[in-house]
């Protein structure tokens, strides 16, 4: 029985970092929105958004990887 609630304890641990984690990505979010003013940079941050690596959206969207971290930056 012990070994059962160890590993619900791993898992609402696991559970309440992945939240954190998707708490800061959209804090993050929220900071650089203003900066987000063309159609490019909004299908972006919506590939961003569902989780999408930069190096996917760069190969979806023809552009490279850079250019996606650079347009990231430029509101930071």
């Amino acid at each position: 029985m012990i070994g059962v609630f160890t590993e619900l304890q791993r898992r609402v641990y696991a559970l309440n970092y992945r939240i954190k984690e998707y708490e800061q990505k959209s804090a993050e979010v929220q900071k650089r929105i203003s900066y987000v003013i063309g159609d490019r940079e909004v299908e972006v941050l919506h590939r961003l958004l569902d989780g999408n690596s930069m190096r996917a959206i760069g190969k979806h969207m023809k552009c490279t990887k850079d250019w996606i971290v650079k347009q990231m930056l430029m509101g930071a």
